[in-house]
């Protein structure tokens, strides 16, 4: 047998499955860059389960026009930085992502649109990727001063045998809203939406930082008989705190779905 390099479209398609398994996965990635971005209002729109389109919309520090081709490149990510000595420090992350991998795995397997404009810049800029092909970046309309907005079309249709591993609509939807769900009660400080087919499914306002805003937060989120019978942890051991709260065994339910870590 003959050994051959794959080329970069193959290779990326086939590194966009370890990254985008379900629509699911393309929401985490793209959430958790909004965040790393410093947004405080983040809105996830959802059509056809995640597989017609997606779109999350931030208000965090955006992308300057030369930042987004590097945007979609693989490897490539503003979240690591050289120490003076040169070195990139991997025990040392203070965000949710930092492979660089998230963007140019979406958009190897998709139809991904990047509009941003960056904070303290009077112009936004766009720019498209069809199945790996990177366009060129072009003047866009931006509604917000600052922030991103992407959309993603046609999720895995440039690697089809991918869907015949997909759920139903629903049940890729309600992933969607509990992987959304998840990260807003890890952020209280920041505002989410998310419409689902046309239909606000989730409308959290940003709470105050801190216990009482977290607590608020997982309330709206688990309901209100979780306040009433949560207790506070907060805890450091060997320099790792744990802080949260944790249910009483007053509050019980017959399945592990409202468990969280």
């Amino acid at each position: 047998m003959t050994i051959r390099r794959l080329p970069p479209e193959t290779v990326n398609r086939i590194a966009a499955g370890e990254v985008v398994e379900r629509p699911a996965s393309a929401v985490k990635e793209l959430v958790e860059n909004a965040l790393d971005a410093g947004a405080r209002r983040i809105a996830i729109q959802v059509e056809g389960g995640g597989l017609s389109r997606i779109l999350v919309e931030d208000d965090g520090s955006g992308l300057a026009p030369d930042e987004l081709s590097l945007a979609v490149e693989r490897h490539a990510t503003s979240k690591l930085a050289p120490d003076a000595a040169g070195d990139y420090d991997l025990l040392d992350i203070a965000t949710l992502g930092f492979r660089g991998e998230a963007l140019p795995s979406i958009g190897s397997v998709a139809r991904l649109t990047l509009t941003s404009r960056a904070r303290g810049a009077s112009e936004a800029w766009s720019l498209t990727v069809e199945g790996g092909a990177v366009g060129r970046p072009a003047p866009a309309a931006f509604p917000g001063p600052h922030g991103a907005r992407v959309e993603v079309r046609d999720l895995f249709y440039a690697t089809p045998a991918r869907l015949k591993f997909m759920k139903s609509e629903r049940t890729e939807s309600q992933a969607i809203a509990d992987e959304v769900k998840r990260q807003a009660m890890a952020h209280e400080a920041v505002a989410f939406s998310l419409e689902i087919d046309g239909r606000a499914v989730l409308r959290l306002p940003a709470e105050t930082p801190g216990p009482g805003g977290r607590l608020a937060r997982l309330s709206a989120i688990l309901g209100r008989d979780f306040a009433e019978n949560a207790l506070a942890v907060d805890h450091e051991r060997e320099g790792v705190r744990l802080t949260g709260y944790a249910g009483l065994p007053t509050l019980n339910r017959g399945t592990a779905s409202h468990q969280h870590l």
